[in-house]
């Protein structure tokens, strides 16, 4: 696991990489080291760039963010950079078959934040990786309102030192955002949970 020497300071840094997909990678960065966090901003050319990514074994660092764009096909390159690896897409997708075949990120939280990367078939991919925790929303959400919940995420994780499901529960409530609740957290184990506004609203009561 990727672990810069800032992780050793008195005041240490939150190891996390940015796997930017014609996202906002240098404004995730900025929003990211004001919380704490030490950023790796992997700024993806090409579908076979992300599979490299995504397939990097014990160089992992803790947290991997995804950001792009998402369809119900799965995560979308443009026609000018997708079709230089154009057979690994389908409608111009790189789809959750080639990336459960490709992924390996041993004890990473994968926090996708593609429209429909919570899917189960996206959520499986990932996991097949060995991973410790996925993220991802079942809709095409506010991009302003995910901001805000990683933000919340992140803050959660580095100040609050609470766990990867209580700071993904605690973000989305506070966020607060119609589209934010449709975020699901996977266990290791394929086990879903989805938030319930309802349920904190009853609890308030």
């Amino acid at each position: 696991m990727w672990r810069p020497i800032d992780t050793e300071f008195y005041s240490p840094r939150l190891p996390v990489s940015i796997v930017d997909v014609e996202g906002d990678g240098v404004g995730l960065r900025t929003l990211l080291e004001g919380v704490q966090c030490v950023v790796h901003l992997h700024s993806i050319g090409t579908p076979n760039d992300f599979l490299k990514v995504i397939s990097q074994g014990a160089a992992v660092p803790r947290y991997v963010i995804i950001d792009g764009h998402g369809t119900e096909h799965g995560l979308h390159f443009r026609e000018e950079t997708g079709g230089i690896d154009s057979p690994v897409l389908k409608e111009g997708c790189l789809g959750p078959e080639l990336i459960r075949e490709r992924a390996n990120l041993p004890d990473a939280t994968v926090i996708n934040l593609t429209c429909l990367g919570g899917e189960r078939r996206m959520a499986d991919a990932f996991l097949a990786g060995r991973i410790r925790a996925y993220i991802g929303s079942r809709t095409c959400h506010d991009g302003r309102a995910m901001r805000l919940y990683l933000a919340h995420l992140i803050y959660n994780v580095t100040v609050r030192n609470m766990s990867d499901r209580d700071a993904w529960y605690r973000a989305v409530r506070d966020t607060d955002h119609p589209d934010i609740d449709l975020l699901s957290f996977y266990h290791p184990d394929g086990r879903e949970e989805r938030f319930s506004r309802e349920a904190v609203e009853q609890a308030r009561a």
